[in-house]
């Protein structure tokens, strides 16, 4: 029985450092209705910068500090908080933060479970399958970032595919829009120099920018190319070994690593082309923002991907992992200026339409006031499978 005036969620998440996963958890908490709902953030490690900023928006946010990467000290303090904060919502993002939420949850009678799964990742082992199997067994829904990755999960875990649904993420339209360029000058580029860019973890292969900085080495090598540049804005645990290929390619004079930036807005207006290499992707938030800016893009032809490009039409796709088709199409888009407009245009076009975060979060909304009827009211009722945003 809910007996709150406001239903408490839980939110629950890995860790809180830069994601696109955990930037949507910023805006679900952020924006969520704070008039029918209050929120809470756990992350079962510890603090980071996405952290720093939702306690700057006044979201309460709690870390329970574990280590590695599955800690089973995270169980106790996340079964003494549940028992403590007693929320009526636990929706929980990621495979290691859904199997500790889910069965934690469950445990202590949590009334509405929720899971979500947000990447393609054909090479999970089978512990993890099996945990997965569980948790779509004792969830009443699981929330998919794209028709991609709620296919995906249908085939590798199975269970009633009426809990499966797809929320596309959002971003600020407005803030991407609208964005006031930086000076080059200040991430280290050349003004006169066209600029290529990426966003995104440095995670590989995972993210292709290894093959990124062989297809940047073959386009250097084209005649009849105007002068260029590329910067790539992130960090991860492969950025040494990302920095060594590029001296090894002799790219130093024209690949510029930036590091992380939380002024992406700023950035992607100096662009002329953005692109995005990786082998597996979910959705590809960076892909919406750049497209928002009015950036034409490249990107691979993975997971989640064209269902936010159009080749031809909002952007350029090519096959993942082959860098002479994506120095190919960076090579069109630099030669063929109408072009590369017309794609701008029409991917900003496309994705302020169908991307907005308010859209997002306001999907959120209505999945738990829909659960949470069905909860007080015994029934149970299925919803429809893609949420389009």
């Amino acid at each position: 029985m809910l007996l709150r005036p406001k239903p408490r969620v839980l939110l629950v998440t890995v860790g809180l450092d830069v994601g696109g996963t955990e930037s949507q958890i910023l805006e679900i908490a952020g924006r969520l209705n704070c008039e029918r709902f209050e929120v809470l953030v756990c992350a079962l490690k510890g603090e980071g910068t996405i952290g720093d900023e939702m306690r700057n928006r006044g979201i309460r946010v709690i870390t329970l500090n574990g280590s590695g990467r599955m800690d089973p000290r995270v169980l106790t303090r996340l079964s003494r908080l549940i028992h403590t904060e007693r929320p009526d919502i636990v929706h929980s993002f990621l495979p290691i933060a859904n199997y500790a939420a889910v069965i934690v949850g469950f445990l202590l009678r949590v009334p509405i479970l929720v899971a979500s799964y947000r990447a393609v990742e054909p090479w999970r082992k089978v512990p993890g399958i099996w945990l997965d199997r569980l948790v779509v067994k004792l969830v009443k829904r699981i929330t998919c970032c794209s028709d991609a990755v709620r296919s995906f999960a249908i085939q590798r875990f199975g269970g009633d595919q009426a809990k499966y649904m797809t929320i596309y993420n959002g971003i600020d339209i407005e803030r991407f829009r609208h964005g006031t360029a930086t000076k080059k000058a200040l991430l280290g580029l050349q003004e006169t120099m066209a600029t290529i860019g990426t966003v995104c973890r440095l995670d590989e292969p995972t993210k292709g920018i290894a093959v990124l900085l062989v297809a940047i080495s073959q386009l250097k090598a084209m005649k009849q190319i105007p002068p260029f540049q590329l910067v790539i804005i992130g960090e991860g645990r492969s950025a040494e070994t990302l920095c060594q290929l590029r001296d090894d390619l002799a790219l130093s004079e024209i690949v510029i690593f930036a590091g992380l930036r939380r002024d992406v807005d700023r950035i992607l207006p100096l662009l002329d082309l953005f692109v995005l290499p990786s082998l597996s992707e979910g959705f590809g938030i960076a892909l919406i923002e750049a497209m928002a800016s009015g950036c034409p893009v490249v990107a691979t032809a993975v997971g989640g991907i064209p269902e936010i490009v159009s080749s031809t039409h909002t952007g350029l796709l090519v096959p993942a992992g082959d860098a002479a088709a994506l120095a190919h199409a960076l090579a069109d888009l630099l030669c063929n200026q109408d072009k590369s407009r017309r794609l701008g245009r029409a991917g900003q076009e496309w994705a302020c339409a169908n991307f907005s975060v308010s859209t997002m979060v306001k999907h959120h909304e209505r999945l738990y006031e829909q659960l949470l009827e069905t909860v007080m009211s015994g029934n149970e009722r299925t919803e429809k499978n893609t949420v389009r945003v």
